[in-house]
């Protein structure tokens, strides 16, 4: 099993050409009140930028937002998947989904009994992550939840038939820990941050890490 890789909260050129350069599948911005939030046309600014015949997916982060708002990003900027990573609604989802008509992912954040929820949302997203729950902020954050609860995602994912991401203050130094549990895949934004950038360095280390695992799964 190959466990994918997505590197979020890209807020410059510089994280951009990093991560295009990078082997992560999917490429993430975040347009919600953060000290990454992104406009379009920034990012429209920065993907033309760089090479077009790069495979990266775009995916575009929203906090409870309305779908006009959604709407107006994915007018403007090549956005293959949305995110819902607030308080959305499975009637919200389901609406996006008809509405937008992208891949969808929802964001669930880990509380007691959270995976429960999944179920709900299973019928109009494409796949999950699980997210730290920190009071005012809505990811980024540097923290991790307690990884003791992941295999009860993880075995809901599999009986829904949608992928699980886990998210949340992964880094370097723990990712080898976190595959143990055997992801779907992995959502990263300041675990690869220096002051503040994407940094090549942190990278390449995730990057290794994670494909020392899955060979050593295909042996």
């Amino acid at each position: 099993m190959q466990t994918k890789l997505k590197f979020c909260g890209n807020h410059s050129l510089h994280d951009v050409n990093n991560v295009i350069n990078s082997q992560a599948e999917y490429i993430g911005f975040v347009f919600a009140e953060s000290k990454r939030k992104v406009t379009a046309e920034d990012v429209n600014s920065w993907l033309k930028s760089v090479p077009t015949n790069h495979t990266k997916r775009v995916v575009a982060l929203f906090v409870n937002a309305t779908i006009s708002e959604i709407e107006e990003i994915v007018s403007k900027v090549p956005v293959d998947i949305i995110q819902c990573h607030g308080h959305e609604t499975p009637e919200l989802v389901q609406e996006i989904k008809q509405r937008v008509k992208k891949t969808i992912w929802k964001v669930i954040h880990h509380k007691e009994k959270a995976w429960q929820n999944m179920s709900d949302y299973a019928p109009f997203v494409d796949a999950f992550i699980i997210d730290s729950k920190v009071k005012g902020q809505w990811g980024g954050t540097g923290i991790t939840f307690n990884w003791g609860h992941i295999p009860k995602y993880i075995e809901q994912g599999k009986s829904l038939q949608r992928p699980v991401f886990i998210a949340g203050g992964i880094n370097p130094s723990n990712v080898d820990e976190l595959l143990t549990y055997y992801p779907d895949g992995i959502d990263i934004s300041s675990g690869i941050e220096k002051d503040g950038t994407k940094d090549k360095t942190l990278i390449k280390l995730i990057e290794e890490r994670i494909t020392n695992h899955d060979n050593q799964l295909s042996r």
